[in-house]
């Protein structure tokens, strides 16, 4: 597959993970075969666009990273749509009793994300260069493990996470006063 290589000089990569579009913000969702890639893209709400359940097209853009809509279909058999939007966060899977979102150290996110990066070269320079994405990516996304029960009410998970890290990364940046 010679476009990981193209994708890996440009500062991008293919992930093995489903992604999709809500409210304008890209979504991803990796791990494992059978971790429930392609159950969160059938669970998900009509109003979501369905960017992959198989393979995610990601390209840096000036404030983060951007996924794309791809030919690679998985279990769903279909293409995703031809578009593209600012990656918000990315999930890695396991599927559990409750919905519940938890963070990842920058360590355990990097280690997780090579392990679900497709690519196929040995040439060093490119393999250093990929291991810089990665860690790029770390710190310009949200990665958090994503335990979930498959039903629907996941998504509700899925999108409060935007408004839940905005609350506390202002948090963050305001200081209390005694």
């Amino acid at each position: 597959m010679r476009l990981n290589l193209v994708l890996a000089q440009r500062g991008g990569f293919l992930l093995h993970a489903a992604s999709a579009i809500c409210d304008g913000q890209a979504y991803l969702f990796s791990g494992v075969s059978g971790a429930g890639k392609t159950t969160m893209t059938r669970l998900a709400p009509p109003h979501i666009t369905l960017l992959t359940d198989e393979i995610s097209y990601l390209r840096p853009n000036a404030d983060g990273y951007s996924a794309y809509g791809t030919p690679f279909a998985g279990e769903l058999a279909r293409s995703g749509k031809n578009c593209s939007a600012p990656v918000s966060a990315l999930f890695f899977l396991e599927q559990g009793p409750e919905n519940r979102v938890e963070e990842l150290s920058s360590a355990e996110a990097v280690r997780r994300l090579m392990r679900n990066i497709l690519f196929f070269a040995e040439d060093p320079v490119l393999v250093e260069k990929l291991l810089a994405t990665a860690c790029d990516f770390v710190s310009r996304v949200p990665i958090r493990r994503l335990t979930f029960y498959p039903d629907t009410r996941v998504w509700d998970e899925v999108q409060s996470f935007d408004r839940n890290f905005a609350a506390a990364l202002h948090e963050e940046e305001v200081p209390e006063h005694a």
